[in-house]
This record gives C-alpha cells, sequence and structure tokens, in this order.
C-alpha cells in the first residue's frame, strides 16, 4: 500500500507555496493569477479564438493512444473520463475536431515513425497538425530540419505550469525551441524516476521518517549507504549475493541509473556567457568521483544491486519486502498496487551531496514531446490547440492520474501530495540529455559504464570525449542555421 506515512511535519524543501495544481508543479503564481474553481492555473487562449470546425491531425503512438490521448467510450475509470473530458473542451473552446492518427512508434520503430513525419514534410502535403513523439528520437527529426521554431508561434506561452520548467533556458539554442513536453504527456509523469521504499523496513531498521530526512535536505548517496548498512542478508543461505536475498539499495530497472547524472547534478556540457552549450565536461572531477563511487557501491556493497541489463528481478525483490530502497518510475505504483504485506513511499532520487541545494529528478526517455511539422496546415492553429491540450491536461487529467493510478488524494497538506509535488517540481531538462542520440549518448554510455561496473571512467573518456565533442559542434551548427 502507498501510504502517506512520515511524521506531519508539512515541510517542503521548496522556496515555493506548493499548489494543489495537477501538474503538480510548485509555483506561488498558480496560486494567486487565474485560477478555475479548483485553483488550477487557467491559459490565456482568448475566449473568442475559433478555427471554424477544421480537422486537426495528430500523429501520436499506437502503444499509448488509448492511456493518454483517447478512449473511444466513457469506462467509468476517473483517468478515462478525463482524457474524454480535455478533447471535448479542445474542440469546444477552439472550434476544432481533433484527429488522432495512430502508428507504431516505440524505439523499435522509431525509423517507420519519423519516416512518416519526413515524407509528409518532403510530399508537402500537410498530413500532420501536431505529432507527439518518443522523447528521445526530437533531437533527428529536429536536425533535420522538419519541425517549426515553436517560439515564433502565438499561443503557446512556456513560463505556464502545463509546461515543464527549463525548457526554454535548456532547450532553446539561439532562442529556437522545436519541441516541447510537460503535462500534455501523461507518460512524462508516469516516467518520473522516484525511489520507493518500504515503511516496515524501515521500522525493522530503526530508521528515521523518510519524509522529514527529505525535506531537511539530508537525502544523499552517503546517507543511503549510512541507512542501508547491515541491511544485507543471504536468505536463501547459499554463500552467494543473489537475487533472493535481502538489499538495502537496488536498481527497479537499470535504465534508471541515468537518473544518477541528473540527481547528482553531474555536468554534461558547459554553457557560454551566451547561455549556449558549448564544450563537453562529462570527463570532469566529479563525474569520475560519482561514477567511481557508484561502480563501488553495486560492486563491494552487498546491501547495493542493480542488474547489467534490463530485467526485473529487483522490482519483484521488493514487490516481495526483500529491498528497502528501490529506484523506480511513477508508473511503477500499478505493479506495486496490490502491496498488501507492508506499506511503501515515494521520495525523490538522492542528491549528491549537502552543499547541493535541490533534489533534481528525470523523467526517463519514454514520454512524448510535441512538435509541429513545418508543412501543418496552419502552424498558429496547431499552436493554440498544443497550449489548450496541455493546459486542459493540466487542468483534468494529471488530477485524475495522481488521484487514481498513484493512490494520492490530492491535497495541500498531505505528505505523499508534497512528495510528489516535489519530484514533479524539480525534473529538470537539460540540452544534453535531450539531445544525448545526436551528441554520442552520454546519458547512456553513464548508464551502461554503471551497470557493468566499469570504473574506468577518466580513460574512457578519453576515446569517448573527441566524438561527442565533434557531434556537438556538428548539432549546434545545424541548429543556427535552421530556420
Amino acid at each position: 500500500t502507498l501510504a502517506s506515512c512520515g511524521g506531519d511535519s508539512g515541510k517542503t524543501n521548496n522556496d515555493t507555496t506548493a499548489t494543489p495544481s495537477g501538474g503538480g508543479e510548485t509555483t506561488t503564481e498558480a496560486a494567486d493569477s487565474n485560477p478555475d474553481a479548483k485553483g488550477f492555473l487557467k491559459d490565456e487562449i482568448p475566449a473568442d479564438t475559433n478555427f471554424g470546425g477544421a480537422t486537426v491531425n495528430m500523429l501520436i503512438r499506437e502503444k499509448i493512444a488509448n492511456t493518454e490521448f483517447f478512449v473511444e467510450e466513457a469506462t467509468g475509470d476517473i483517468v478515462d473520463d478525463a482524457l474524454i473530458s480535455r478533447n471535448d473542451k479542445v474542440e469546444e473552446r477552439l472550434g476544432v475536431k481533433l484527429n488522432f492518427i495512430t502508428m507504431p512508434g516505440e524505439w523499435g520503430d522509431k525509423d517507420t515513425f519519423n519516416g512518416a513525419i519526413k515524407q509528409s514534410v518532403l510530399a508537402g502535403d500537410g498530413a500532420y497538425d501536431l505529432c507527439a513523439v518518443l522523447s528521445n528520437q526530437l533531437a533527428t527529426l529536429t536536425l533535420d530540419g522538419l519541425l517549426t521554431n515553436l517560439n515564433t508561434l502565438p499561443y503557446l506561452d512556456f513560463e505556464k505550469p502545463w509546461w515543464a520548467k527549463g525548457l526554454l533556458d535548456e532547450l532553446a539554442v539561439d532562442d529556437k525551441l522545436y519541441f516541447a513536453s510537460g503535462d500534455a504527456s501523461l507518460g512524462l509523469i508516469n516516467g518520473m524516476m522516484c525511489v520507493f521504499y518500504n515503511k516496515k523496513l524501515c521500522e525493522d531498521f530503526s530508521i528515521p521518517d523518510m519524509y522529514d530526512i527529505v525535506n531537511n535536505g539530508e537525502w544523499t548517496i552517503d546517507k543511503v549507504v549510512e541507512l542501508t548498512e547491515n541491511t544485507y542478508q543471504d536468505l536463501n543461505g547459499n554463500d552467494k549475493v543473489d537475487k533472493e536475498d535481502q538489499f538495502g539499495f537496488t536498481t527497479g530497472s537499470f535504465n534508471q541509473l541515468y537518473g544518477f547524472i541528473d540527481s547528482f547534478n553531474l555536468p554534461i556540457l558547459e554553457k557560454d556567457d551566451n547561455g549556449q552549450p558549448s564544450k563537453v565536461v562529462f570527463d570532469s572531477e566529479k563525474v569520475v568521483d560519482a561514477v567511481d563511487k557508484l561502480v563501488s557501491l553495486f560492486k563491494d556493497n552487498k546491501a547495493f544491486a542493480t542488474l547489467s541489463k534490463d530485467g526485473d528481478d529487483y522490482q519483484i525483490a521488493f514487490k516481495s519486502g526483500r529491498v528497502l530502497f528501490c529506484t523506480g518510475e511513477f508508473k511503477d505504483t500499478s505493479t506495486y498496487r496490490d502491496i498488501s504485506a507492508f506499506d511503501y513511499g515515494v521520495i525523490p532520487f538522492p542528491k549528491y551531496d549537502t552543499t547541493q541545494k535541490d533534489y533534481r529528478t528525470t523523467a526517463r526517455a519514454t514520454y512524448s514531446s510535441f512538435c509541429i511539422p513545418v508543412t501543418a496546415n496552419n502552424a498558429e492553429m496547431s499552436a493554440a490547440v498544443l497550449e489548450c491540450f496541455a493546459s486542459e491536461s493540466y487542468r483534468q487529467v494529471s488530477p485524475a492520474y495522481f488521484e487514481t493510478a498513484l493512490k494520492v488524494k490530492y491535497s495541500r497538506d498531505d505528505e505523499t501530495s508534497q512528495m510528489f509535488d516535489l519530484i514533479k517540481s524539480s525534473v529538470t531538462f537539460s540540452f544534453a540529455t535531450s539531445f544525448t542520440m545526436a551528441i554520442n549518448d552520454p546519458q547512456n554510455t553513464f548508464k551502461q559504464r554503471i551497470a557493468e561496473l566499469k570504473s574506468d571512467w577518466a580513460s574512457y573518456m578519453a576515446t569517448w570525449k573527441p566524438a561527442a565533442e565533434e557531434k556537438l559542434a556538428t548539432t549546434l551548427e545545424t541548429i543556427k542555421e535552421l530556420p
């Protein structure tokens, strides 16, 4: 059971007031500028906006079509109902008809999906007004010159809480932004990395209240080591460390290892004086030390465990009550929903040390980012629909999801709600991770080296970095030449 467990200190480690925003964004602005009846910020699309019944064609990935975009008919499920209500509201407010075009678009089908967008642009047929694409594929589409610069369009306001914060600061190069995400993609919330913890084991090992530790800014990797001391037990008695044993800290999926890049605030790129990404610094002393630390923990500390490839062994171990802390993503709550033997809580990934001010969260790159092809029939209409779709999702879909999937009645004074708020408001976006595929893939390089327990980061970087620098230079040059 996901319990609102912990003391009732009510403290959050944020400078701002947590509002009961469906997007879980902690902003003071949302509390006092233009709220609806439930306290959620409204968008600023003029009330008389009307596109005369025009059809808006949105290309989406087949796999998530009926969990994030539309359902054929009302089922009584609160999230399904919210999807219907959101779509109806967008159509009614803007005088449009939404037409979702589904196509296989996960990792294995990325070339087909990207190819459909490219073919449409080359043919100039205006087949797609909006596209919701697997997030790590946007770099390819951008660099191929297929997308409209969103910063040139009306209606879109990336300062609003339904857009992931930092989009403009981090992803825009020369004030050009070609894709965006936020509440419009339920997958972004689904994929937010976090740490699940077993409350019963916390009690067994006399661990203090975890929410207090987090709120006091003390949740660091060294604190993890301290709290997990003596937690390892060879439960099957075979004198081997294996997945049947009891652990202190495990990865639910080895893909979550790259969550430490953001949570430790490890720099991949450095910016120049104009705030543009300029050079690769993934070989800095801090990164070398962090990789060393993680590798030695997973290699030499029996309380720590990770797989070297994809698999759910440690998710199963957590579910069985044999893991104290297990990395995961918000969507894992559906896997853990039927746990009855113990209560569990959710906290952010740990910081590197206490001098780091904020917790920082990564969203697994399985969510959708939204873009407008250069051949969209009416880019301004596409922009209005995207802003409206995002803001209605923030007010309707996200709260429904938090309430059902995450088993939390969204409220300001509920500690679990506050943790979800903290995690969601700490999601970071960076040019380096969004364009990872275009610059020698630092994200997965980091994940793979740690998963394989390789501690030779400095020497590995010596061979990896020159190619990354060359690719970064080409990428930046290409973007600067784009319209």
